[in-house]
Formats: structure tokens, C-alpha cells, sequence
């Protein structure tokens, strides 16, 4: 089987094992203190607790509510690129550079942009890249609605993509990498992947291209999940620079049905 792990490095997994070690030592010394102490210890307790329930929800990597692939490890000649939030005129210039430099990548879609950009959808499914859903609003109260709404809006965007492209996508990524207990029931039943990253590139702060690039390959190996976006303001010239990098190192960009396979 391959080795897929639920958190992109060992960071995710020392910060849960420090918090709850350090709520056990409260818990433990507290029974031999005073009503006081024991009341500042709960308190303490309660808020590492909420830590831990809101680092589940922010992190897409805790794979808590959801089991989430954020790389593959085994595959150490090969790099997933995944971009969020198209269909754009922008995704077309990422599908002509990815053809240049003979690469499959990811596309993440917003269902409702993809009415009168079905040509760039179509095209992209005829390249080899993967396309998956990216829910139909992307709203920023998403991880807030109820299990039903969101369902309904994940159902809404599915039927959209697979009425333009006439096939089957498998492969959901929540908005914001969001996920919380209404977004896991949501999901139940439907049979999705659930598709997070190991490295994100926080290309939409808009900084210049060179700044984003270090940011990546200072952390990147084989593997691994990049998290792009169409929309981002240098995505062009980023992307070449970090094609160019990949091919000198060595590395296949795959798309993620290749990486997990």
C-alpha cells in the first residue's frame, strides 16, 4: 500500500503529543493541590483543549475529522502540483506552461465559475491533469453552514463539473483546507477523496514570484502536495521558475490519481 500520512511532516505530530503531555501533567499535579490551583488547572485544561479542537479545524494535515491525503512518500521522484480556485483566463497560461514542460498537475474548481469556461475545463481533462471539486461558492462562511448546505453546495458543484466533463470526479478539496465535524458529515456517504498538502505556498499574499518560489523548495521533497492557486497575481512566472526547478531536480509532476496510485 502506498504511504500516505494524514500529516505532511512530523510537526503536526509533536504539537499534539506536547499538548496533551502537558494537559496530563496539569491533571495529574492538580490532585494534590488546592481548590484554587485545581480551578486554574481546569481552566488551562479547557484551553488547550480548544486549542487542539481548533487546530483540528484549521489544519488540513490533523486529518481528525476527515481522512485527508497531504503526500506520498513513497513516490520520491514525483511532486503533485494542485491549484485552487479556477476555472480563469489565468488557467489557460498554467495549462500551456504545463504542457511545455510535459507536466500533470491538479485543478481544484469553483462550480460556479465554470459556466463559460467549460473549454478550459474540457481542456484539461483532455491533458491528463486531474480535476476535482472545490465546492460551488468557496464562501467564507463554508465551514460554518450546516451538514445539509454544505452538502448541497458539494452536490451542486459535482453535478456542474460532471455535466461539462461527462466523467466522474472522485477528489474534493474543502475550502480554506477547512475541515470540522458539519463538513465530515457532509461528506458522508459520498464516497469523495479528501485532498490536502504538505506545502503551501501562500501564493496569494502577492508577493513577487522569487519570494513564493524559496518559500516552496525550501521545504519541498518527493512526494509532495503543493497547494497553488489560478487566481494568484504571479502565478505565471512562478510556476515557470518552479517547473524549471522540479526538471533540474529531477522530479516528475504528476497529477494526484498518479501520486496516490
Amino acid at each position: 500500500m502506498p504511504n500516505f500520512r494524514l500529516f505532511s511532516s512530523g510537526r503536526s505530530n509533536r504539537l499534539l503529543i506536547l499538548t496533551v503531555f502537558v494537559a496530563g501533567m496539569l491533571l495529574l499535579f492538580a490532585a494534590d493541590l488546592g481548590p484554587q490551583a485545581r480551578l486554574i488547572s481546569g481552566v488551562v485544561w479547557a484551553s488547550l483543549l480548544l486549542f487542539l479542537l481548533v487546530w483540528a479545524s484549521a489544519s488540513i494535515a490533523s486529518g481528525v475529522y476527515v481522512e485527508v491525503v497531504t503526500c506520498n512518500r513513497e513516490k520520491r521522484d514525483m511532486v503533485a502540483l494542485t491549484f485552487d480556485d479556477g476555472p480563469c483566463e489565468t488557467s489557460v497560461e498554467i495549462i500551456d506552461l504545463l504542457e511545455k514542460y510535459n507536466a500533470k498537475a491538479s485543478f481544484f474548481l469553483i462550480g460556479s465559475r465554470i459556466t463559460g469556461k467549460e473549454a478550459i475545463v474540457r481542456r484539461m481533462i483532455r491533458e491528463g491533469h486531474l480535476v476535482g471539486h472545490h465546492s460551488w461558492s468557496h464562501s467564507s462562511s463554508f465551514p460554518l453552514m450546516s451538514p445539509q448546505i454544505i452538502r448541497e453546495d458539494i452536490l451542486t458543484a459535482r453535478s456542474v463539473l460532471e455535466n461539462v466533463s461527462g466523467i466522474k470526479h472522485p477528489w474534493f478539496r474543502p475550502p480554506f483546507g477547512v475541515t470540522n465535524p458539519m463538513i465530515a458529515a457532509a461528506l458522508k456517504g459520498l464516497n469523495l477523496k479528501i485532498a490536502g498538502w504538505s506545502i503551501r505556498s501562500f501564493d496569494t499574499k502577492n508577493e513577487n514570484a522569487e519570494l513564493v518560489l524559496k518559500r516552496i523548495v525550501k521545504k519541498l521533497k518527493g512526494g509532495d502536495i503543493v497547494l497553488l492557486h489560478d487566481t494568484s497575481a504571479n502565478i505565471v512566472p512562478l510556476l515557470e521558475s518552479l517547473l524549471q526547478y522540479l526538471k533540474k531536480k529531477g522530479y516528475r509532476c504528476v497529477n494526484l490519481d498518479t501520486l496516490v496510485s
